[in-house]
């Protein structure tokens, strides 16, 4: 019924490179539509004091929607990623979210869970814009509070921002509020 499976067609295994693990990554073999079955996972959740399984993947009624009831069987709460799994029709990805959200799990989309950094001063520049009082448009090097940027508005991009930069906050903001400067602090390397 099966079949021989991808060790039949080796060039089929192959991880696209974007995906490709690195040496930090855990890379756990998958034996049935469940990720907990015949392996560590769920010890490994356990050991790192974990509780939640975000869920990606391919086949999202099979594998993905098996490992969500599975993972809530299991008392681990599983997040089922809306636009970050995918399916033969879009009938069959529909299901798996109505299923996982009505049983086991919650169902968000990934602007839920990632923060929003911008990738470049100009994108950094259109996020800013919006929250100033003046029409005028500032220059990169110029204060934005002097074009209306309240500490209200400040304080919510520090929280933004601290989840991938760590030690960003309110004073290290309100000090040099310009774009220059915030630029320089967004585009340091996360680590």
């Amino acid at each position: 019924m099966w079949g021989p499976g991808l060790t039949r067609s080796p060039e089929q295994q192959r991880i696209v490179a974007e995906l490709t693990p690195d040496e930090a990554d855990t890379v756990l073999v998958k034996w049935r539509y469940s990720a907990f079955h015949r392996s560590p996972l769920e010890q490994m959740l356990k050991e790192t004091g974990r509780n939640q399984l975000l869920i990606t993947g391919v086949y999202a009624h099979i594998g993905c929607m098996t490992t969500a009831t599975d993972a809530f069987m299991r008392d681990i709460k599983p997040f089922f990623i809306a636009d970050a799994l995918a399916d033969f029709t879009r009938d069959e990805h529909l299901m798996s979210l109505n299923y996982v959200a009505g049983r086991s799990g919650r169902v968000v989309m990934t602007d839920e869970l990632l923060p929003f950094v911008p990738a470049t001063k100009a994108a950094l520049r259109e996020l800013i814009l919006p929250l100033l009082d003046e029409s005028d448009e500032p220059m990169d090097d110029e204060n934005l509070i002097d074009y209306g940027l309240d500490s209200v508005r400040m304080m919510a991009l520090a929280a933004r921002w601290r989840k991938v930069h760590g030690d960003i906050d309110f004073v290290m903001l309100a000090k040099n509020p310009t774009i220059d400067a915030w630029w320089a602090l967004l585009s340091r390397e996360v680590k």
